[in-house]
């Protein structure tokens, strides 16, 4: 009877240290063996000055984009269908409240345009044709105002990790109970 209690507590002391390696390697996976992907991020340094014009009620088109040096010295110039003018920095664009719907479009149409680059839009995104005024305007910005500002933009290459194979590292889309 000894020897089929030595068995039994072997198997149980065998499952006990491949269920701890399981678990250890579900929850305490090093970073050493984290998969990374490198990835690189344009920052603008140069600025933007930006002139809108309301179209129709709440409905803005980009008339021209300038470059300028600084990038701190961003700014949106809208001018309003009676005639008003309102100028915007690029951290009150930032911050433009999406309840507003005239400020709500005034973002959305920078974003479409070079300010959106401003705004954190990746640089190698193009510039939306129908966010501008003319096809004037379109050919200005698409062109030599983008490439300018692209080939002047800090460059930084990071380094994030992939998501995690292990348990409880991915995205679930389903869900269960209630």
């Amino acid at each position: 009877m000894a020897e089929g209690q030595n068995s039994f507590s072997l198997k149980y002391i065998i499952y006990g240290a491949l269920g701890l390696f399981v678990v250890y390697s579900m929850f305490f996976k090093s970073s050493s063996e984290q998969d990374y992907v490198e990835e690189t991020i344009e920052e603008p340094t140069q600025g933007i000055h930006l002139e809108l014009q309301e179209t129709e009620k709440d409905l803005f088109k980009i008339t021209d984009e300038e470059i300028l040096q600084n990038r701190a010295d961003s700014k949106i110039i809208a001018t309003f269908l009676d005639s008003s003018v309102d100028t915007f920095t690029l951290d009150e664009v930032k911050l433009m409240e999406a309840n507003d719907p005239k400020r709500s479009m005034i973002r959305t149409v920078a974003y479409a345009g070079m300010f959106g680059y401003m705004m954190g839009r990746p640089m190698g995104s193009g510039v939306n044709r129908s966010a501008y005024a003319s096809d004037n305007a379109y050919n200005k910005s698409n062109t030599a105002g983008r490439s300018q500002l692209k080939s002047t933009a800090r460059k930084t290459t990071v380094k994030r990790p992939t998501t995690s194979k292990s348990y409880g590292g991915g995205k679930s889309t389903k869900s269960y109970g209630g």
